[in-house]
Protein backbone atom coordinates (compact mmCIF):
# COMPACT_ATOMS: atom_id res chain seq x y z
CA UNK A 1 0.00 0.00 0.00
CA UNK A 2 1.27 3.18 -1.17
CA UNK A 3 2.39 6.00 2.26
CA UNK A 4 -0.55 8.41 2.35
CA UNK A 5 1.26 11.13 1.15
CA UNK A 6 1.96 9.13 -2.25
CA UNK A 7 -1.86 8.86 -2.08
CA UNK A 8 -2.56 12.13 -2.13
CA UNK A 9 -0.09 13.44 -4.56
CA UNK A 10 -1.78 10.33 -7.08
CA UNK A 11 -5.01 12.57 -6.48
CA UNK A 12 -3.97 16.31 -5.97
CA UNK A 13 -0.97 16.08 -9.07
CA UNK A 14 -1.72 13.25 -11.03
CA UNK A 15 -0.66 9.64 -11.47
CA UNK A 16 2.05 8.22 -8.87
CA UNK A 17 5.25 6.71 -11.04
CA UNK A 18 4.63 3.16 -12.45
CA UNK A 19 7.24 0.40 -12.83
CA UNK A 20 7.19 -0.91 -16.80
CA UNK A 21 9.53 -3.41 -18.45
CA UNK A 22 9.30 -4.75 -21.44
CA UNK A 23 12.40 -7.02 -23.73
CA UNK A 24 14.02 -7.14 -26.73
CA UNK A 25 15.29 -10.31 -28.55
CA UNK A 26 18.61 -9.47 -30.40
CA UNK A 27 21.05 -11.70 -32.13
CA UNK A 28 23.33 -11.30 -28.55
CA UNK A 29 20.56 -12.83 -26.48
CA UNK A 30 17.20 -11.28 -24.59
CA UNK A 31 18.00 -7.68 -23.53
CA UNK A 32 15.52 -7.21 -20.68
CA UNK A 33 14.36 -2.75 -20.57
CA UNK A 34 12.85 -1.32 -17.46
CA UNK A 35 12.62 2.00 -15.78
CA UNK A 36 13.18 3.31 -12.21
CA UNK A 37 16.39 1.06 -12.45
CA UNK A 38 17.42 1.52 -8.52
CA UNK A 39 20.64 2.83 -8.13
CA UNK A 40 22.33 -0.30 -6.31
CA UNK A 41 20.81 -2.28 -9.07
CA UNK A 42 22.75 -0.16 -11.52
CA UNK A 43 25.83 0.25 -9.81
CA UNK A 44 26.34 -3.69 -10.08
CA UNK A 45 26.18 -3.09 -13.82
CA UNK A 46 28.93 -3.08 -16.36
CA UNK A 47 29.08 -0.12 -18.66
CA UNK A 48 29.23 -1.89 -22.42
CA UNK A 49 32.22 -0.79 -24.35
CA UNK A 50 30.45 1.15 -26.96
CA UNK A 51 28.88 3.33 -24.46
CA UNK A 52 31.62 6.18 -24.89
CA UNK A 53 29.46 9.91 -26.73
CA UNK A 54 28.30 11.27 -23.54
CA UNK A 55 31.63 10.06 -21.20
CA UNK A 56 34.24 10.21 -23.82
CA UNK A 57 35.15 6.39 -23.20
CA UNK A 58 34.96 6.55 -19.80
CA UNK A 59 32.65 4.31 -18.51
CA UNK A 60 32.82 4.68 -14.74
CA UNK A 61 32.02 8.51 -15.61
CA UNK A 62 29.30 7.23 -17.18
CA UNK A 63 27.89 4.87 -14.44
CA UNK A 64 28.43 7.90 -11.52
CA UNK A 65 26.26 10.27 -14.14
CA UNK A 66 23.59 7.88 -13.90
CA UNK A 67 24.03 6.95 -10.71
CA UNK A 68 23.47 10.55 -9.88
CA UNK A 69 19.99 10.88 -11.97
CA UNK A 70 18.94 7.91 -9.99
CA UNK A 71 19.41 9.10 -6.51
CA UNK A 72 18.02 12.76 -7.61
CA UNK A 73 14.48 13.54 -6.86
CA UNK A 74 11.88 11.70 -9.01
CA UNK A 75 14.91 10.85 -11.01
CA UNK A 76 14.61 7.91 -13.41
CA UNK A 77 17.24 5.65 -15.14
CA UNK A 78 15.76 3.26 -18.05
CA UNK A 79 18.40 0.75 -18.73
CA UNK A 80 18.45 -1.95 -21.23
CA UNK A 81 20.48 -4.67 -20.01
CA UNK A 82 22.36 -7.72 -21.65
CA UNK A 83 22.93 -10.30 -19.02
CA UNK A 84 25.04 -7.91 -16.59
CA UNK A 85 26.11 -5.42 -19.22
CA UNK A 86 23.98 -1.69 -19.67
CA UNK A 87 24.10 -1.59 -23.35
CA UNK A 88 21.58 1.19 -23.79
CA UNK A 89 19.81 3.68 -21.32
CA UNK A 90 17.68 6.95 -20.92
CA UNK A 91 18.17 9.40 -18.09
CA UNK A 92 15.18 11.70 -16.89
CA UNK A 93 15.23 14.22 -14.14
CA UNK A 94 14.87 17.58 -13.02
CA UNK A 95 16.63 20.42 -14.98
CA UNK A 96 19.67 21.47 -13.45
CA UNK A 97 19.48 24.61 -11.49
CA UNK A 98 22.43 25.85 -13.27
CA UNK A 99 20.28 26.36 -16.38
CA UNK A 100 17.50 28.35 -17.51
CA UNK A 101 15.11 25.81 -17.11
CA UNK A 102 15.93 24.64 -13.26
CA UNK A 103 13.47 27.04 -11.60
CA UNK A 104 11.79 27.36 -8.34
CA UNK A 105 8.46 26.17 -8.67
CA UNK A 106 8.44 24.26 -11.74
CA UNK A 107 8.60 20.47 -10.15
CA UNK A 108 6.76 19.53 -12.99
CA UNK A 109 9.12 20.19 -15.42
CA UNK A 110 11.39 17.24 -16.27
CA UNK A 111 14.32 17.42 -19.20
CA UNK A 112 15.36 14.34 -21.30
CA UNK A 113 18.77 14.59 -20.41
CA UNK A 114 20.77 11.53 -22.33
CA UNK A 115 20.09 8.24 -24.55
CA UNK A 116 22.51 6.33 -25.86
CA UNK A 117 22.54 3.20 -27.24
CA UNK A 118 25.83 0.65 -27.42
CA UNK A 119 27.63 0.70 -30.94
CA UNK A 120 27.73 -2.83 -30.50
CA UNK A 121 23.81 -3.44 -30.04
CA UNK A 122 22.25 -0.21 -33.11
CA UNK A 123 19.30 -1.27 -35.49
CA UNK A 124 17.35 -3.51 -33.13
CA UNK A 125 15.41 -1.12 -31.63
CA UNK A 126 16.09 -0.39 -28.33
CA UNK A 127 16.11 3.61 -28.50
CA UNK A 128 12.49 3.05 -29.77
CA UNK A 129 11.83 -0.04 -26.88
CA UNK A 130 13.31 2.54 -24.34
CA UNK A 131 11.29 5.44 -25.38
CA UNK A 132 8.38 3.04 -25.06
CA UNK A 133 8.69 1.79 -21.62
CA UNK A 134 9.61 5.55 -20.55
CA UNK A 135 6.43 6.95 -21.27
CA UNK A 136 4.38 4.01 -20.96
CA UNK A 137 4.22 5.41 -17.56
CA UNK A 138 1.27 7.43 -16.66
CA UNK A 139 3.11 9.57 -14.10
CA UNK A 140 4.49 12.30 -17.42
CA UNK A 141 0.97 12.75 -18.79
CA UNK A 142 0.29 16.30 -16.73
CA UNK A 143 3.79 17.11 -16.81
CA UNK A 144 6.12 18.96 -18.78
CA UNK A 145 9.03 17.42 -20.77
CA UNK A 146 12.03 18.68 -22.56
CA UNK A 147 15.19 17.43 -24.35
CA UNK A 148 18.02 18.82 -26.28
CA UNK A 149 20.42 17.44 -28.59
CA UNK A 150 23.55 18.91 -29.66
CA UNK A 151 25.46 17.50 -32.87
CA UNK A 152 29.17 17.46 -30.71
CA UNK A 153 27.80 14.16 -28.71
CA UNK A 154 26.21 12.76 -32.14
CA UNK A 155 28.44 9.69 -32.91
CA UNK A 156 28.32 10.83 -37.31
CA UNK A 157 31.05 8.65 -37.95
CA UNK A 158 29.79 5.57 -36.19
CA UNK A 159 26.19 5.80 -37.78
CA UNK A 160 27.30 7.40 -41.13
CA UNK A 161 24.68 10.74 -41.34
CA UNK A 162 25.25 14.23 -41.16
CA UNK A 163 24.30 16.67 -38.93
CA UNK A 164 20.89 17.16 -40.36
CA UNK A 165 20.05 13.51 -40.74
CA UNK A 166 20.79 12.55 -37.08
CA UNK A 167 18.41 15.75 -36.31
CA UNK A 168 15.77 14.40 -38.46
CA UNK A 169 16.19 11.14 -37.01
CA UNK A 170 15.96 12.63 -33.89
CA UNK A 171 12.42 14.35 -34.55
CA UNK A 172 10.84 11.26 -35.72
CA UNK A 173 12.02 9.17 -32.72
CA UNK A 174 10.84 11.39 -30.37
CA UNK A 175 8.02 12.74 -32.08
CA UNK A 176 6.70 9.20 -31.74
CA UNK A 177 6.46 10.27 -28.27
CA UNK A 178 4.59 13.30 -28.51
CA UNK A 179 7.57 15.74 -28.88
CA UNK A 180 7.45 18.09 -31.11
CA UNK A 181 10.23 21.15 -31.91
CA UNK A 182 9.96 24.72 -30.23
CA UNK A 183 12.08 27.79 -30.80
CA UNK A 184 14.31 29.18 -28.14
CA UNK A 185 16.87 31.41 -27.96
CA UNK A 186 18.71 29.20 -25.42
CA UNK A 187 23.00 29.74 -26.59
CA UNK A 188 23.43 26.05 -26.59
CA UNK A 189 20.81 25.73 -28.73
CA UNK A 190 21.55 28.39 -31.02
CA UNK A 191 25.24 27.27 -31.50
CA UNK A 192 24.08 24.74 -34.55
CA UNK A 193 21.31 25.12 -36.63
CA UNK A 194 21.64 21.28 -36.39
CA UNK A 195 20.84 21.05 -32.73
CA UNK A 196 17.78 19.40 -31.34
CA UNK A 197 15.58 21.28 -28.91
CA UNK A 198 11.96 19.73 -28.65
CA UNK A 199 9.30 19.77 -26.11
CA UNK A 200 6.80 17.15 -24.65
CA UNK A 201 3.72 18.31 -22.91
CA UNK A 202 1.47 16.12 -21.39
CA UNK A 203 -2.08 15.23 -22.23
CA UNK A 204 -3.09 16.36 -19.04
CA UNK A 205 -1.19 19.05 -18.42
CA UNK A 206 -2.64 22.15 -17.72
CA UNK A 207 -2.66 25.55 -19.81
CA UNK A 208 -0.78 27.39 -16.94
CA UNK A 209 1.94 25.09 -17.08
CA UNK A 210 2.41 25.91 -20.55
CA UNK A 211 2.33 29.82 -20.02
CA UNK A 212 4.91 29.07 -17.52
CA UNK A 213 7.27 27.58 -19.32
CA UNK A 214 6.96 28.99 -22.57
CA UNK A 215 8.21 32.54 -20.43
CA UNK A 216 11.60 30.27 -20.21
CA UNK A 217 11.97 29.83 -24.37
CA UNK A 218 12.68 33.37 -24.57
CA UNK A 219 15.55 35.37 -22.50
CA UNK A 220 15.14 38.56 -25.08
CA UNK A 221 12.34 40.03 -24.09
CA UNK A 222 11.22 41.37 -27.87
CA UNK A 223 11.53 38.44 -29.10
CA UNK A 224 9.46 36.87 -26.54
CA UNK A 225 6.65 39.69 -27.21
CA UNK A 226 7.27 39.32 -30.84
CA UNK A 227 6.31 35.24 -30.77
CA UNK A 228 3.61 36.15 -28.66
CA UNK A 229 4.89 34.61 -24.87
Amino acid sequence: MAPPEKEERAKDEGAAPKKCSSGIDSPKGRILIENYCPADALDRLEVDDGIKMFSRHHPDRQKQALLNVARSEEGNVVTAVKGDDLVAYIGIHHPSEKERWGKPGYDWLFEFGAIEVSADYREIGLADGMLAVAFEDPFYEDKIMLTTGFTWHWDLEGTGMNKMEYHDLGVRLFGKYGFMEMATDEPNIQMDNANLFMVRIGRDSSFSRYQKFATLLFANEWEAMLRGF
